[in-house]
């Protein structure tokens, strides 16, 4: 069975998830899976996902060595050891590490995915040819129920990315990696990364967010011991 057998459902924002589904794809461009590739890129071994900051610190607790990372309205978390920015964690030796990812829009809804959905991955643009790949090897081994997830609740960015996996994927209503990019660009949530006077964020983490990496890995969540955890499957 091939992509383009699919049957494609779509959702948007922070409302419950409905139907059941073969693969749920949790998009979130700017910028937590966007992070969350960048983690791995730099040696991270998995991504356990919380809803809320009081889960993520009892997380961190009860995994000794475990690095907290997030966001709150985009804005690092007091006490975290990162905020939700792949720049910063761009080119540090994460290697083997564990990381707890709380986000406002990103993490929670790939946690809700896991309650209708047999496969869940989670994506921005910079993994999107990883997971269209992966996506076409579970059609093949007989999917047919793909449910595509725009998390930001207003925002144009994520939705871009699920039109741009449609082409990818050899489905209609696609659209080019240039279009992509430019409604990203223009988006509500870029505008302040793009905006030198908001220097609370950085206009690097959009370099990326808009890069194009070559198609390594997915990034698959699943449960471990009742903890969603994301981590690299290699295609």
């Amino acid at each position: 069975m091939s992509p383009t057998s699919l049957t494609v459902t779509r959702h948007k924002g922070h409302g419950a998830l409905e139907g059941t589904h073969d693969i749920a794809v949790v998009i979130d461009v700017i910028r937590a899976f966007t992070f969350a590739k960048t983690a791995f890129d730099n040696g991270a071994d998995r991504l356990l996902l919380a809803e809320a900051v009081d889960a993520a610190r009892a997380l961190a607790s009860a995994n000794p060595g475990s690095l907290l990372a997030g966001e709150v309205d985009a804005l690092p978390i007091e006490g975290f050891d990162f905020g939700n920015s792949p720049s910063q964690i761009a080119g540090q030796d994460l290697g083997d590490k564990t990381i707890v990812h709380r986000t406002s829009n990103g993490t929670r809804m790939a946690i809700a995915a896991l309650d209708c959905a047999s496969h869940v991955l989670v994506t921005g643009l910079s993994n999107a040819q990883a997971t269209t790949a992966r996506i076409a090897s579970l059609a093949e081994s007989g999917a047919t129920r793909l449910l595509l997830v725009a998390t930001h609740p207003t925002g144009d960015e994520d939705v871009a990315c699920g039109d741009y996996l449609l082409t990818l994927l050899g489905l209609e209503c696609g659209i080019t990696d240039d279009k992509a990019f430019e409604r990203t660009q223009a988006s509500e949530a870029a505008a302040k990364f793009l905006d030198p006077g908001q220097p609370d964020f950085p206009a690097t983490d959009m370099v990326h967010v808009l890069a194009m990496d070559p198609p390594d890995y997915a990034m698959h969540v699943t449960l471990e011991d009742d903890v969603p955890t994301v981590r690299k499957i290699s295609i």
